[in-house]
């Protein structure tokens, strides 16, 4: 058996890994079990456009998508061909992709990627110096730490192709509470960042409309609030946003989670620290089971988790919303104790679930 390998921090969402095979896998989440790592399998070997300036190998893409169809192809294909990678998780009660450390070879770390970055001066492709400058904008203007920043993607594993996207994380929930209202200043002090052209808005808005069943005109609504979906030259530029390791709310394994039934709850937004994280998390009070009149309308019902970000990062403490996903019992060990929780990203619920504001779910629902 290889020898574990040893992390230097615990694992975040879109951290990256290598396995025994040589394939490129994407961490997802930001807890794991203790001897594996949930993730998708997004490359293998092959010929295609993908070339490790690391080891000189080629790659071929094998995710589809990252939608939850897109995933569960994924399940599916990297369960033929690797099988000790399907893990049935007891704390969802639903299967994934989690690679044993036995099999992890190399691990990458965005914030480690982007420092080689900066201190490099000479030897730098043209989207590595893009990434350079954003990470300098941001740094001058937004006051973001370069330690709480970290490139993703196939830039960190130096496979980049002249089309590849910049996917820029950034660390620390401070960071992201009034990103969009401080981000636009980056539009005026660097031209060559501009907002998302509409024709990507609507395509981005059409695709919230599918995932959560909402009417284009409000999706559209929701896509504009969200200033940072931008675009660099012909570069698309994602930025996302996570915890550090001191931030994570709960380990792998301490909660477990029992399905009950679809929901409607309007509540109120007592903490968004997590709200722009994925698994997002929204702690709540003041809950209002709609068109419910039995007993469960009296359920303590503390929180929505989202593994649906194109839902989330909207909404900041003391908004009214109303949220509509799979109704969870939460069981927690470490505290001894049960309350409620609304799930986003589920098989049960998927093109059927949103949060929107309060005013927005009577406009277009009642």
């Amino acid at each position: 058996m290889a020898p574990r390998i040893s992390l230097k921090r615990s694992s975040l969402h879109l951290d990256y890994f290598r396995d025994d095979k040589d394939r490129i896998c994407q961490v997802l989440t930001w807890h794991h079990p203790s001897d594996r790592r949930l993730c998708i399998v997004k490359y293998d070997l092959g010929n295609s456009y993908w070339t490790s300036r690391e080891t000189g190998k080629q790659y071929k893409r094998i995710l589809k998508s990252y939608s939850l169809e897109g995933q569960e192809d994924n399940l599916q294909l990297v369960k033929q061909i690797e099988p000790s990678y399907l893990y049935h998780s007891e704390m969802y009660g639903v299967d994934f992709l989690a690679v044993p450390f036995e099999k992890i070879t190399h691990y990458y770390y965005p914030e480690v990627r982007l420092q080689e970055i900066i201190q490099e001066n000479t030897q730098l492709d043209e989207l590595e110096q893009k990434v350079k400058t954003l990470a300098e904008l941001l740094h001058d203007h937004l006051k973001i730490p370069f330690e709480n920043m970290g490139i993703t993607g196939s830039i960190l594993w130096k496979a980049q192709t002249e089309k590849s996207d910049i996917d820029f994380m950034i660390y620390g929930n401070s960071f992201a509470q009034d990103f969009y209202e401080r981000f636009p200043v980056i539009y005026e002090e660097f031209p060559e960042i501009k907002p998302m052209s509409s024709d990507k808005s609507k395509r981005y808005a059409e695709s919230i409309s599918r995932k959560a069943g909402l009417p284009i005109s409000l999706s559209t609504k929701y896509v504009a609030l969200k200033s940072w979906l931008s675009v660099y030259g012909d570069t698309n530029l994602s930025l996302i946003f996570s915890p550090t390791p001191d931030e994570i709310p709960f380990n792998y394994g301490e909660q477990k989670f029992t399905p009950v039934k679809s929901i409607d709850v309007e509540c109120t937004v007592s903490n968004s620290n997590l709200g722009y994280a994925y698994p997002s998390i929204y702690e709540i009070e003041e809950c209002n089971i709609l068109s419910e009149n039995s007993s469960s309308s009296d359920l303590p019902i503390t929180r929505i988790l989202s593994f649906e970000g194109a839902l989330t990062g909207f909404f900041g403490k003391d908004d009214t919303v109303v949220v509509r996903g799979l109704l969870e019992k939460v069981k927690d060990y470490k505290s001894n104790s049960e309350y409620y929780q609304i799930i986003l990203g589920t098989k049960e619920c998927v093109g059927n679930e949103f949060i929107v504001f309060k005013e927005d779910y009577y406009e277009y629902f009642s």
